[in-house]
């Protein structure tokens, strides 16, 4: 019987869809807080104000700048078949590394 199914190639597929469109939505982000600065509540007004990517909106296109590197770099650590088992993790990395910076950031909010 010819095998129809492969776990890695969907595991693969289903991780670079999600990346795919979080690098989509950072897209979107970057754009509205580029050209509409005043809808973004950076400062002490914002309910998310302790975190460093809020503070101002230099620091929040930096921190989307970073994530949109960090996961295009992590879609190609999933589809690059040809590479060495290190590099792609290297290149998977930063993705994880956002991620726990973010959320130890991110534990600061004041609720």
């Amino acid at each position: 019987m010819r095998k129809t199914w492969n776990w890695k190639f969907a595991i693969k597929a289903v991780g670079s869809g999600i990346l795919g469109l979080v690098a989509m939505l950072m897209l979107v982000e970057i754009r509205g807080a580029w050209t509409g600065p005043e809808n973004y509540p950076f400062g002490g007004q914002g309910p998310s104000a302790a975190m460093w990517a809020y503070q101002s909106q230099a620091n929040y296109l930096l921190s989307c700048f970073a994530l949109l590197l960090g996961y295009s770099l992590a879609i190609w650590a999933l589809l690059a078949m040809n590479r060495s088992i290190w590099l792609r993790w290297l290149a998977g990395m930063p993705v994880l590394l956002l991620w726990a910076w973010m959320a130890l950031d991110g534990s600061r909010l004041d609720l």
